[in-house]
């Protein structure tokens, strides 16, 4: 996995989904277990590292696909505009720091798996607007990753 080249999150790799807290693992479902390459809390694996920065929450691999998926409140419309900020983090700093996953972004898919109920409007006009400009699919309650195309 390509995560393995990267020095800041290369030791927080660990087997199939055991990276992810164990409420946000059972977000995840429909997969079949053989296929998943490992995860990545990277909130927690960067968190010394960039203290003050908006982090995403986890990286994925699942067949040949990269998964980034983030667990998050979506009960008002500012939650969209605090992902679309971690988004912006996110690829800064694999841009930077994470070279080996930046040259994956053909494979890679982003996911916003809420966190309670979500408000409609966060899924209407200028926010679903926001959300599909970044590439974001969300906010949903679980995400079901053989149904991702």
């Amino acid at each position: 996995m390509a995560i393995q080249s990267i020095s800041e999150i290369a030791e927080c790799l660990k087997d199939g989904l055991q990276a992810l807290e164990r409420q946000d693992r059972n977000k995840i479902r429909d997969y079949a277990s053989r296929d998943l390459k490992g995860s990545v809390y990277i909130d927690k694996c960067l968190e010394r590292h960039y203290p003050n920065a908006p982090r995403w929450d986890y990286v994925l691999g699942y067949k040949d696909q990269i998964y980034y998926v983030e667990v998050h409140p979506a009960d008002n419309t500012r939650k969209v505009r605090e992902l679309a900020a971690k988004l912006g983090w996110l690829k800064q700093w694999r841009n930077h720091s994470a070279p080996s996953l930046e040259d994956l972004e053909h494979r890679s898919t982003y996911h916003w798996i809420s966190t309670g109920r979500t408000t409609s409007s966060v899924k209407r006009g200028k926010y679903r607007q926001i959300l599909a400009k970044n590439g974001i699919r969300g906010p949903i309650a679980v995400l079901r990753i053989d149904d991702v195309s």
